[in-house]
């Protein structure tokens, strides 16, 4: 029961990166981005071939993040500056990524085994302690930096933008370069963290990305109906918690008898268990945003 625990708050914790990733397009700049299940595989190959190519496993995580920044960086550049529609931009670029992906990995997928990883480090020789502590530095340091971005001029920006596009125009935010770095930075820590998930287990997959984009909004979802409050520090800190406790649940509902293919079932009962626990408004709120872009 123990290492059920720990590892389901390793995986929480590092899909904790792209929830908090999503929550920047998806809560505060209005942007259902659907980049995402490409964008994490974009970090995760990138990462796995610069490993094999010798590069330690920090600084290839750190490229993986330039990677998935670029991957967003192309929906953006479709929706702002081609005046292709929110979600439809996304799915071009995720079916742009895919074959790059392909193409990278060439193949549909590529081993890290016995290559030197920085997730090794910390989990071979003290099974879960010193794994869990590293990834709650890397998490609470995003999770800062994200606290402290959204507070700057140009997070305040950002924030507007998603708000009210047109009433920010009006005070002349360039709404076109906020989407730009805010879909970019999202996209960025969304390949960040398939540089560290590939680590984590051993093997980068073309498949590996399916279903991220929802089981971040179940996360997400589950996090902020911890809370009624709206403050940013506060909704990150929740967004963390409700990844750990999704992959919790996940993770018992397995260990009592479910199959792997009726996650899809479980994710849409935390959905539904979630917005019921958020009320009316937060159901309005999710809804507007996933059909009215």
């Amino acid at each position: 029961m123990g290492s059920l625990f720990f590892t389901s708050v390793e995986l929480g914790l590092l899909y904790a990166i792209v929830v908090l990733g999503v929550f920047l397009t998806f809560r505060i700049l209005n942007f259902p981005d659907l980049t995402v299940d490409s964008s994490f595989v974009l970090g995760a190959a990138v990462t796995t071939i610069l490993i094999r190519n010798g590069m330690p496993g920090i600084l290839s995580i750190f490229v993986g993040f330039m990677a998935g920044f670029l991957g967003g960086s192309l929906t953006a550049i479709l929706h702002t500056r081609l005046g292709i529609g929110k979600i439809l931009s996304g799915i071009l670029s995720m079916s742009i990524l895919y074959t790059i992906n392909l193409r990278l990995m060439n193949g549909p997928n590529v081993s890290l085994l016995n290559q030197p990883r920085i997730i090794e480090i910390f989990k071979i020789p003290t099974n879960h302690f010193y794994l869990t502590l590293f990834l709650i530095i890397v998490v609470l340091t995003i999770k800062f930096f994200i606290d402290w971005f959204l507070q700057t001029e140009f997070g305040l920006w950002l924030r507007a933008t998603g708000n009210n596009e047109i009433t920010s125009q009006s005070f002349s935010i360039n709404t076109k370069l906020t989407k730009f770095v805010g879909i970019g930075i999202s996209n960025g820590l969304v390949g960040l963290a398939g540089g560290l998930i590939t680590q984590y287990q051993g093997f980068s997959d073309i498949n590996m990305g399916v279903g991220t984009v929802i089981l971040s909004l179940a996360a997400l979802m589950l996090g902020e109906a911890l809370t009624s409050k709206n403050k940013i520090p506060i909704l990150t800190f929740v967004i963390v918690v409700g990844s750990i406790l999704y992959q919790l649940i996940v993770n018992i509902a397995l260990q009592l008898g479910l199959a792997g293919s009726d996650l899809k079932l479980i994710t849409a009962l935390i959905v539904i268990i979630s917005l019921l626990i958020g009320g009316k408004n937060k159901y309005q709120f999710y809804e507007k945003k996933l059909f009215n872009n």
